[in-house]
């Protein structure tokens, strides 16, 4: 009946964001097993082998590198649930008026604490940048392209990060020295769990996943592009409705 057709609307509109929560809790699952699997089996390995051996540097060897699988499963497990908790959100939850320019320092303090393999080059607009949104996910937005860039960069290499305004909206750029991807892959790298066959270092495939999805929520796209003289240059651009102050 036609009085009958809205609610019958509602109702499959219901069901079909049901389904999707439901397909995301699955492959959020599946996900989880597969990833885990490979640091769990190398931990298992090495315990075994810290038990069985006599020798006590080689015991040593395989109880650290007992820890260090630990350590990357947990940083993975983070990560997941990091994601998983940003999946579901349709809006920021109580944004709030931020200085861009404040946030994007302390990020880089904080980074420098933590790593000394990188240089990092800053150049920070003088004027005061402010944007609606959550400082604790634009500071783990920021700290993932920064490790990113740390992480595939060659030792005593430099990473220029920048935050400018262009035509009114801010822009934070992040550049490494890296060896960058194929023009192929660039749209990939967003994709949970990819990895290009190419990458020798260490990660979850999951940093630029998150980056992408908090660039979402607050109204920003993330870019990335080969540099013309080497590396990977990653972005965060606003698409409107920010406010730059002087």
């Amino acid at each position: 009946p036609r009085e009958a057709r809205p609610l019958v609307a509602a109702i499959n509109r219901l069901l079909f964001r049901l389904n999707g929560s439901l397909e995301n809790e699955r492959r959020f699952t599946a996900d989880a097993a597969h990833e885990l699997r490979t640091p769990i089996a190398a931990a298992r390995v090495q315990t075994q082998v810290a038990l069985l051996t006599p020798d006590a540097d080689k015991r040593n060897h395989a109880l650290a590198q007992t820890l260090a699988g630990l350590d990357r499963a947990t940083r993975l497990v983070e990560q997941m649930l990091r994601l998983a908790r940003l999946d579901p959100l349709a809006a920021l939850p109580d944004p709030t008026p931020l200085d861009l320019s404040e946030l994007t320092r302390n990020v880089i303090a904080s980074t420098l604490d933590s790593s000394n393999k990188c240089a990092i080059e800053v150049d920070i607009d003088d004027r005061t940048i402010v944007v609606e949104g959550v400082a604790d996910l634009l500071q783990i937005a920021l700290r993932n392209l920064i490790d990113n860039a740390v992480r595939y960069s060659p030792e005593d290499s430099r990473i220029a990060v920048a935050l400018r305004t262009e035509n009114g909206r801010p822009v934070i750029s992040v550049a490494d020295n890296g060896p960058g991807v194929s023009e192929a892959e660039l749209p990939r790298l967003v994709e949970r769990f990819y990895r290009s066959a190419e990458v020798v270092a260490e990660g979850s495939g999951l940093g630029l996943t998150i980056v992408h999805r908090i660039a979402e929520l607050h109204g920003a796209r993330l870019e990335l592009e080969n540099r013309p003289t080497g590396g990977l240059e990653a972005r965060l651009r606003w698409n409107g409705g920010q406010t730059s102050a002087g």
